[in-house]
């Protein structure tokens, strides 16, 4: 499901905050700023059916558990971290693939929570005089029972972790454009938790490479 207030948008200058030289580092200052904004941009979900039998399913008697206390979030990207979910042959990315590991209070290795995991896109554009503007233009929440289908199936060297494959909105205007991707973990007891901003640039369409003299 896809939420229909995506041109809705907040926006925020790098520059804002004394002492952060790179845009890349002052986006994690002016994103944690924003984590009230939610309401403000559309979001996407899944049907309702996704994951509305996880509580019921027989294998989840050998799940690990589940940690109430996670106290940090890590994210990582493959290479090649695009997805392509509507494959009308535009070669268009709508889509991206985060591997999210949630720290435990008892080592490095991540876990399964209790709690929410919510993606955000912020689209960076440049500003009056040089200066970097952020905008949020996608957020996906995935609460348990809809993170569970995401979970890795075997834990890795890094512990337990969640890869998801998460599509945008067709008018979110990223097209060739630089993005900045935060993780936020919202847990069961209400603290947020926010993770480093991971800054990339979508590709252009290869319809559209095409159309700028490409072969």
């Amino acid at each position: 499901m896809t939420c229909q207030s995506c041109q809705s948008v907040a926006v925020f200058r790098t520059d804002a905050v004394r002492g952060w030289r790179r845009p890349t580092r002052m986006l994690l200052v002016l994103l944690g700023g924003v984590l009230t904004a939610s309401g403000l941009v559309g979001c996407v979900g899944w049907d309702a059916n996704d994951g509305a039998n996880w509580g019921a399913r027989k294998d989840r008697l050998n799940d690990p558990p589940m940690e109430s206390n996670v106290i940090a979030v890590r994210k990582f990207f493959s290479a090649v971290p695009w997805l392509i979910f509507n494959n009308d042959g535009s070669g268009r990315v709508d889509g991206v693939k985060i591997t999210v590991y949630l720290e435990g209070p008892r080592g490095p290795k991540g876990v399964f929570g209790n709690g929410t995991i919510v993606v955000q896109m912020y689209r960076v554009d440049p500003g009056p005089a040089g200066r970097d503007e952020t905008t949020l233009v996608q957020e996906w929440s995935l609460p348990p029972e809809k993170a569970y289908p995401w979970r890795i199936k075997k834990e890795s060297g890094m512990g337990w972790g969640y890869s998801l494959r998460l599509p945008w909105d067709k008018d979110a205007g990223v097209d060739g454009r630089q993005v900045a991707i935060v993780v936020r973990y919202i847990r069961a007891d209400g603290r947020e938790l926010s993770s480093s901003p991971q800054v990339l640039k979508v590709p252009i369409p290869s319809s559209s490479r095409m159309n700028l003299g490409g072969s």
